[in-house]
């Protein structure tokens, strides 16, 4: 039995039914949860008085994230969502009237809502459509960048085709035209390889809630050392400061609250951790390390294939771009003879979880799945 197989036995879900909905919310199986528990049964018997064991586990939680995208602990914040990395990026960065901001048309809401609410400080948002095979050309994006172009928002794929930005050329175009470079992560973090450093991003956020298979209310930000600066500390507070706990052993006359920020990403974490919620995270993050990132990309990929392969087939029109760098764990598609809608609710009332993002239906498999898993969709699947 590999370790595929091994480690699809701890997941519950995968006895009730079969989940290919990881781009939505994923199964976060026991194994995982469990770390968190054990956060809120401490809670239950001891308050806070454990939270010195607990504060020592997160720096090692920290730099296995950092390992992860291929970064320095340094470089890490721990967040509640996807969206409180970008609004930072949005909110936080020195806008000038006049600036305008680049990113994709058809990206999700999480990604352009807070660029659009920079209108009112004079700063645009320029959308870049895609070709007609749903993909995104760099000479489209380069394209849409001027002078006045300060920051370039892309995912790192996109949720509603599975299309996968090349983020090494963007990067290298951002690098080239001094952009600042964001990366909504949270559908490609956890089921691809990443290398932030590698990629020239500047900032990378990631939800705990999809491919990160830790549930919601958890997630966490890469933040380059050398971009630490170039955003205002609008998401900073108590623990943001140097030796921020200095207050609890001086006289309260000695308590300043005028010493400097942290030198590192932490400042950015401003207050009290979600600290049930790193644990969790941790875990997730340890087990994706052990499986292996690139053995995990691998797996994920083929079982895509099979799906893609077994669609075209029956009769499907697969909307998911096809060329070897663009595929994503994301498989979507539709029929141009039935109601799609309807389709996929038959397919949910026979114990199928798949995303619609879009109009199309969307497959989205993790490691624990398996190609009993699509063989089963695609037996049941009537002729597209």
């Amino acid at each position: 039995m590999d370790k595929f197989a091994r480690i699809r036995k701890r997941f519950p879900v995968t006895r009730n039914h079969v989940f290919l909905n990881n781009a939505s919310v994923s199964p976060a199986p026991p194994f995982i949860t469990g770390e968190a528990v054990s956060i809120y049964k401490g809670y239950n018997s001891s308050g806070g008085d454990l939270a010195g064991s607990w504060f020592r586990r997160i720096p090692e939680i920290r730099g296995k994230v950092a390992r992860l995208v291929n970064a320095s602990s340094g470089e890490i914040f721990f967040t509640k969502n996807t969206s409180e990395g970008l609004i930072l990026a949005a909110q936080g960065f020195p806008w000038r009237p006049g600036d305008n901001v680049v990113t994709l048309q058809g990206e999700f809401p999480a990604v352009t809502v807070p660029f659009s609410l920079l209108s009112h400080r004079g700063v645009a948002l320029r959308l870049v459509p895609p070709r007609e095979d749903n993909s995104y050309a760099l000479e489209d994006i380069e394209a849409a960048l001027d002078d006045s172009t300060r920051m370039l928002v892309v995912s790192f794929v996109e949720f509603h085709t599975g299309f996968r930005n090349d983020l090494a050329s963007i990067g290298r175009l951002c690098r080239e035209r001094e952009v600042f470079f964001v990366v909504d992560g949270v559908q490609g973090v956890g089921a691809l390889q990443t290398d932030v450093r590698g990629w020239g991003v500047d900032l990378l956020s990631v939800g705990g809630h999809k491919w990160m298979l830790s549930g919601e209310g958890i997630g966490f930000c890469y933040l380059h050392a050398g971009s630490l600066e170039k955003l205002e500390p609008v998401a900073c507070s108590w623990l943001s400061l140097d030796n921020a706990f200095d207050f609890l052993v001086n006289d309260v006359s000695e308590a300043s609250f005028e010493k400097p920020l942290r030198s590192d990403a932490q400042r950015f974490e401003g207050g009290t951790l979600n600290v049930a919620g790193i644990f969790a995270l941790g875990k997730s993050v340890e087990t994706l390390l052990e499986l292996g990132p690139r053995d995990i990309e691998n797996r994920i990929l083929s079982l895509g294939a099979r799906a893609v392969n077994g669609l075209i087939r029956k009769g499907y029109r697969v909307t998911s771009p096809q060329l070897a760098d663009q595929r994503s764990g994301i498989t979507c598609f539709r029929s141009e003879r039935l109601d799609n809608k309807s389709l996929l609710h038959e397919l949910r009332r026979q114990g199928f979880s798949l995303g619609f993002p879009c109009g199309s239906i969307r497959i989205s498999p993790h490691y624990y799945n398996n190609e009993e898993d699509i063989d089963s969709l695609l037996q049941t699947l009537p002729d597209g």
